[in-house]
């Protein structure tokens, strides 16, 4: 995600995120959970499957000082999805807290899976979105050719245009 559309997104989202629990899939670089620690979230957590490039967020977190509210995992976001319930007691052992508070989710695939994985992709937002506590808030990352079909018709979706890609921001009630 470019600086400017991260910024946007951010500014979207309402730029306070004091008690959420920031997920990151699809993570890269970690930067957006990273940030959203940045602007008030009490935990973050970064799903990555590249094992390089989830060390490296991992360096960064310890760099950054925010090691012990940051949860690394080297999985491929399809596979963590399928173990969610699990994976959430995992954190709030891990946090030595309930998760339940608000979470913020960033769901930024590489665009390519918009065509080659998209019911795996509208699937893994549906489960994301139902398991998801009230008031969380979502940040789609969508190629801008991929359909608003695509998106949880649970929720209401802010769309803007960021070329190449489209945002879409929905909160759950």
């Amino acid at each position: 995600m470019k600086d400017r559309t991260r910024e946007a997104v951010f500014s979207l989202m309402g730029g306070k995120f004091s008690g959420y629990v920031a997920f990151d899939l699809f993570a890269g670089s970690g930067i957006l959970a990273i940030e959203c620690l940045s602007r008030g979230a009490s935990y973050g957590v970064a799903i990555e499957m590249l094992p390089h490039a989830a060390k490296e967020i991992r360096l960064n977190a310890k760099r950054l000082g925010v090691e012990d509210r940051f949860c690394v995992f080297a999985s491929d976001t399809f596979a963590w999805i399928r173990n969610l319930n699990d994976h959430i007691e995992q954190l709030s052992r891990r946090f030595e807290t309930n998760i339940n508070a608000p979470w913020c989710v960033f769901v930024c695939p590489p665009y390519s899976l918009w065509e080659s994985n998209t019911e795996a992709l509208r699937k893994l937002l549906v489960q994301w979105v139902d398991a998801a506590p009230a008031n969380s808030l979502f940040a789609v990352e969508l190629d801008e050719s991929t359909p608003l079909s695509m998106l949880p018709e649970s929720l209401e979706w802010q769309t803007r245009a960021y070329r190449p890609a489209m945002m879409a921001i929905g909160e759950k009630s």
